[in-house]
Formats: structure tokens, sequence, C-alpha cells
């Protein structure tokens, strides 16, 4: 059995972790933590959670943990993954995987050295219609690839002042909450490493991105966009669109569209219960099995690109200022 610490009580737990591990065989949810002791009790209580700790470093030490989910604002990613995996403890963290490229390599490389199970909870690369939009991709199901675009965003929705999501410090901002995912999904589908051309980008406050949309190039010339937003007035899109020669695909999430030859065929797929997959690769991983467990190198690989955004849009970096 792996027994399970969560850090932090966010709303990403329930559904991260909480659900999927109550379907998840070999897996149970033994405790979580909070700076705030009635937090951690009261969210224990609620969620039949055996023990509560009223301190991160209290869970990441108790011996009777072996692996952590880190659910805590992306500030705080890198160093309380790092403590865990000092630790001995397996480490399932929330997207992004740290704040930077250099950060998701320090973990990486933590990991390695203590020879624990690392990965980052990128659900989305676990849906059936992208593994299969890259399966179409690669077999010429539209001709040559001539261009790749990748868009996750959301319309407006309020969002609380004090939310982690709007404050720099705390790793706030449009790329690090939906960002990552666009360039996942991209990364999955080119299987290239972009270079940024351009940057357009619109702030919510002082360093925060609410909205951001780049023009790429991939090394074999290929052209492409990576476009994100987590409160605008625009249609909500998810997904990625593969043109080709002979047409084109869009995924979004839910079906594929595939229009060539003045045709169109849709590919629907059942909803894909992506946390759950990702735990379970997790655990696999863990147990030292197969898995299909996203690799800490494509997290940093992700994180850097979200870098390169930032540094051609003229922000500041995601660090911890």
């Amino acid at each position: 059995m792996i027994r399970f610490g969560i850090l932090g009580t966010a709303r990403v737990a329930s559904y991260g972790l909480l659900a999927p591990a109550r379907e998840t065989e070999g897996v149970e949810v033994s405790a979580i933590a909070s700076r705030d002791p009635g937090k951690a009790e009261a969210y224990a209580a609620e969620n039949r959670i055996p023990r509560a700790f009223a301190s991160y470093a209290a869970l990441v030490e108790a011996p009777e943990i072996d692996a952590v989910y880190v659910a805590l604002p992306t500030a705080l990613h890198h160093e309380w993954a790092q403590r865990a995996i000092e630790a001995g403890k397996h480490v399932l963290c929330e997207k992004p995987l740290a704040a930077t490229g250099d950060q998701a390599q320090a973990l990486l490389e933590a990991a390695a050295r203590r020879g624990v199970v690392l990965a980052e909870g990128m659900h989305v690369r676990h849906h059936a219609g992208l593994k299969r939009l890259r399966e179409l991709t690669r077999e010429g199901a539209v001709g040559r690839t001539l261009r790749i675009d990748s868009c996750f965003r959301t319309p407006y929705v309020p969002i609380a002042k004090d939310d982690f999501r709007l404050n720099a410090s705390l790793g706030g901002g449009a790329g690090l909450d939906l960002g990552c995912y666009a360039v996942s999904c991209l990364r999955a589908v080119a299987d290239e490493e972009p270079e940024i051309l351009s940057v357009s980008h619109r702030l919510i406050r002082p360093q925060v991105d609410r909205w951001m949309r780049a023009e790429l190039r991939f090394p074999s010339g290929l052209p492409g966009s990576v476009e994100f937003g987590l409160r605008g007035f625009y249609t909500p899109r998810d997904g990625v669109i593969v043109t080709g020669e002979r047409g084109r695909m869009k995924w979004d999430t839910r079906t594929i569209k595939i229009e060539r030859e003045g045709k169109v065929e849709r590919l629907t797929f059942p909803p894909t219960p992506t946390y759950r997959l990702q735990l379970e690769a997790f655990a696999r991983s863990v147990r030292g099995e197969p898995s299909a467990s996203l690799p800490p190198e494509d997290s940093v690989a992700t994180a850097r690109v979200v870098d390169a955004l930032y540094a051609k849009a003229g922000l500041a970096s995601r660090a911890v200022q």
C-alpha cells in the first residue's frame, strides 16, 4: 500500500488525489498537513483522512508516509517537493512542477540521487484524444504537417484578491496556471522543443499575466503558436490544432475533428479519467512497474519553454522574488 500525505488544503487536492485514490488499488490517503492546524483537522474530518499534521515539515518527516502530494501555491512547489524528496518520499506535485526550469531540474536531480519517483500532475497528458492526435500526426493523417497551435484559455471568472494566481511572488499568472498545459500539449504533439519568436501579453497586475500568445518555430522549421489566458472576455478554448497539406485536425479534450478533402470526420472519446490514470501511472512507477507516468525530464522541458515566454515578454522570472 502506498500511503500518501497531502501538503495543503487547496481545492485541487479533492479531485487531483482524493477522488482518484478511492478508485485506485494499492493507494490510500493517510494524512493532510496545513500551516493552520484547524484547517488540517477540519479537512481530515470532512474527507475521512486518518491523520492531520499542523505543519508541512511534520508530514514530510513522518515515517508512515510513503509519498507526498504537493498541493501548494506554485512558488512553494520547489521547496516542499525538495524536502519531501530528501526525506525519502516519492512526490506527485501539482502542475507546474516548479516555478522555473532550473528549479524543476534541481528536483529531477534530487529525485535521481535519492532513488524516489518524481512526477508532475500534468493530468491533461493522459487524455486519450491527445495521444491519438499525436499518433495521427505521425501517421500523416492530413499530410505533411505545416503548423501546430495550442491554446488553453478560460473566460472571465471572479478570482479572490488573495488568490495566489494573482500574486507574482507566489508564482501567479496565466503562464504557470494554464500556459504549462498549452506548452506541454504542444510539445507532446510536435515532439520538438520550440524557439520563441514573439510574444504578446496582457497583465492583471504588475508582473502578473492574464493572457499571452507566442509565435514559435521548431528546429525542423515548423511554425506554431501557444496561447493561454485565465481571465479574459473571450471564447474558451482548450486543445491543439494540427494543420497539414491536406487538411487539419483539432483536438479539444473531447473530440478530434478531422477536416480533409472536403470531408469532416469526428473521433469521439468517452470522458477520460485523467487524474485516476495519472495516479495509477504514478503508483506503478513507485512499484517499479512499466508506467505511462510523465517523466520529470519532460516537465523540465515544459518549464524552460515557459521561462522563455516570460523572458521574451519582458516579465520577471517566476522564482520567489
